[in-house]
């Protein structure tokens, strides 16, 4: 038996982000996480595992359309999509090839169950289980929230479980009467960064199709610890302190003194949805001055009260917005309207709940993508924290930034970070000024890249 309903207003962007994407590169919705078997027998891991999928409609969920529109059906019984294979694990770094391996792999978008796990045992021994979501149905914070259930579960936990709302309960609610203020204020937020306008400078692409794009990693150990702190210094939070500094980069580079920044909002603010499954991850833009003769402190905390206010309003129906869009005027000249509504977008992962050390000492490392993804939006910027390590991959259109542009915003970035703590009362244009070229290699590494060398 299974119950058909409309998708929440997270699902529904997911599906048309997705439903964009070119052939063969399907597999970019995937999301990994690898779970410590060793020391359990199979039969508590099954019976975890059984537990955990009768308790979250969203595991039991496949995606089908009706009438040309998405919807989702929910299902009673569902066979466990696990794969089991018995051998010796003699290599440590093992589970993570198997990860990328398995992270390849696309899910159809359509009427099979979007998740998928492999249960590596030695001689019936369990020792770590593979899995792979779909965005369609989680995002990070939920395998968070599944990752903590399961050590739960195997541990003999009786405690009762905070579930939170299911994506089906929350396709209803976003459709009833009561949340009818909250759609509105979402609508007039909307209607007032249509009116601002958005930033021309930065072409987008129709859905399914691919244009060349270079993607620079920036990867340093102290560079969060900055962050952190800086954010401390300044009571704003870390992805704020890097993200305004990631739009001075761009509003230099793009000659202009505004730009229109998209952020990823987990949509989890308020307590009652701390602990939904399922995915409610969407982006909102801002349009914001950069000023380069604001002073770091008031840059950082002009881009931090932009970024707070969208946040409040990033929960929406996306294809009313697109609609809504198009009332306005706004013609994207093709049929990909996330690639037109959010040019430039930021994203801050925190994959773990490690903190950054401000004072570590290891090597940065900036590093070309030798394949990178070649489709959607001209300028991407998505930051990862795991295991006390900053991770910033900036995607472009080399006809928009060339790669002489994406290093110089990468040092901005570094240098902006460190002057945030050091001395925060400097003006913005001063990261240009020639100062800082001997940033610690913690944060910067003084050898470039091929590809950045030639460019520089």
């Amino acid at each position: 038996m299974s119950v058909e309903a409309p998708l929440s207003h997270g699902q529904l962007f997911s599906w048309r982000e997705i439903e964009r994407y070119p052939p063969g590169w399907g597999h970019e919705a995937n999301l990994p996480s690898t779970w410590d078997l060793r020391g359990l027998s199979p039969a508590l891991v099954d019976r975890a595992l059984e537990r955990l999928v009768r308790r979250h409609e969203t595991l039991r969920t496949t995606y089908h359309l009706r009438d040309g529109l998405p919807v989702q059906r929910v299902h009673e019984e569902v066979r466990l999509p696990v794969e089991r294979v018995d051998r010796q694990v003699a290599d440590p770094t093992e589970h993570e090839r198997v990860k990328l391996e398995r992270l390849a792999i696309p899910f159809p978008m359509t009427g099979d169950l979007n998740w998928r796990a492999l249960m590596v045992t030695y001689r019936g021994a369990p020792m770590y289980l593979s899995l792979t979501f779909s965005h369609l149905i989680v995002d990070v914070w939920s395998i968070h929230h599944l990752q903590d259930q399961f050590k739960a579960l195997v541990a003999g936990s009786g405690a009762a479980v905070e579930t939170g709302f299911t994506p089906r309960e929350l396709a209803r609610r976003q459709r009833e009467e009561s949340w009818r203020p909250r759609q509105a204020a979402s609508e007039r937020y909307w209607r007032d960064v249509l009116a601002g306008g958005l930033t021309d400078r930065l072409p987008t692409l129709p859905a399914r199709t691919e244009k060349e794009r270079l993607e620079l990693t920036l990867t340093s150990r102290r560079l969060g610890g900055l962050a952190a702190q800086a954010g401390r210094t300044h009571g704003v939070t870390p992805p704020a302190v890097i993200m305004a500094f990631v739009a001075a980069g761009l509003a230099r580079h793009l000659d202009t003194d505004r730009v229109t920044m998209s952020l990823m909002s987990s949509n989890r603010f308020a307590q009652e949805d701390q602990h939904n499954i399922g995915t409610m991850n969407q982006l909102i833009p801002f349009v914001t001055a950069v000023d380069r003769g604001a002073t770091l402190a008031e840059h950082i905390k002009r881009l931090h009260w932009a970024g707070a206010k969208a946040y409040r309003h990033s929960c929406y129906d996306f294809d009313q917005v697109t609609a809504m869009a198009a009332r306005a005027g706004e013609d994207p000249g093709h049929d990909c309207w996330v690639n037109h509504l959010f040019r430039a977008w930021f994203n801050y992962v925190q994959v773990d709940r490690r903190p950054a050390d401000p004072a570590d000492q290891t090597p940065a490392t900036l590093r070309w993508t030798p394949l990178a993804q070649s489709y959607g939006q001209a300028f991407r910027v998505r930051v990862e924290v795991d295991d006390g390590e900053t991770r910033v991959l900036m995607l472009a259109d080399p006809d928009v930034l060339p790669p002489e542009a994406m290093v110089d915003i990468m040092r901005t970035l570094a240098l902006g970070l460190q002057l945030a703590v050091t001395d925060p009362a400097r003006v913005l244009k001063d990261l240009w000024s020639g100062h800082g070229w001997d940033l610690p290699e913690a944060l910067f590494p003084r050898e470039l890249p091929e590809r950045a060398a030639r460019a520089s």
